[in-house]
């Protein structure tokens, strides 16, 4: 009986080739496993100079903009009401003397008496104290804080000289003269010669 040679031949030349590549695999993926550790985390490089570089930007932005609210909150100032530009400022009614010609814009304070025949009221002066203004004549009807043009003479009001002085007795402009004299006998008040009203009241 004869045996067939090719069958008692060696593994094939070329398995050799196959496992080699395998072989060294295997012992590659085992090295890996076998560490068991995980690539390092790349941590970023901050100094301390940038971080504190940081810190100094965001308190600046802080303070401004802190600044900022503050200024949106504040109250408005009030502008200056510069009123009519076509009319002067009201003037102050300065002191007068007895016996003074005088012409003056100021601002009636008070309204005493307004009769057909005469009309008394006061005016704002720069003292504090109201003057008394009687006109012997009718005026415009008057308001208080209208503005007035008055024009006439500076008199010392005396019970006894009244109506030679102002031109028109106490009894027809007042209802009650004694009142006014109590106030203003011996104060100087103005003998109106006209009143012009130039300013209408600052009230309805």
């Amino acid at each position: 009986m004869t045996r067939d040679h090719r069958r008692l031949r060696g593994p094939a030349a070329g398995w050799r080739r196959r496992a080699l590549p395998l072989g060294v695999l295997l012992v590659v993926t085992t090295g890996l496993v076998g560490c068991g550790q995980d690539p390092a985390p790349v941590e970023p490089e901050v100094t301390a100079e940038e971080l504190q570089d940081v810190r100094d930007q965001i308190e600046a932005l802080e303070r401004r903009v802190g600044a900022l609210e503050s200024e949106s909150t504040a109250e408005p100032t009030a502008e200056p009401d510069e009123g009519d530009p076509t009319e002067p400022p009201v003037e102050p009614t300065p002191q007068f003397t007895d016996g003074e010609d005088v012409s003056v814009r100021a601002e009636v304070v008070g309204l005493i008496a307004t009769t057909d025949i005469g009309t008394a009221f006061r005016v704002s002066t720069g003292s504090g104290r109201a003057v008394a203004v009687v006109s012997a004549t009718p005026v415009p009807p008057l308001a208080v804080q209208d503005v007035v043009r008055v024009t006439g003479t500076a008199t010392t009001v005396d019970p006894e000289t009244f109506e030679r002085d102002f031109g028109i007795a106490a009894a027809v402009v007042f209802d009650d003269p004694d009142a006014f004299f109590a106030g203003e006998a011996g104060q100087i008040a103005i003998a109106a010669d006209q009143v012009e009203l130039t300013g209408a009241s600052a009230v309805d």
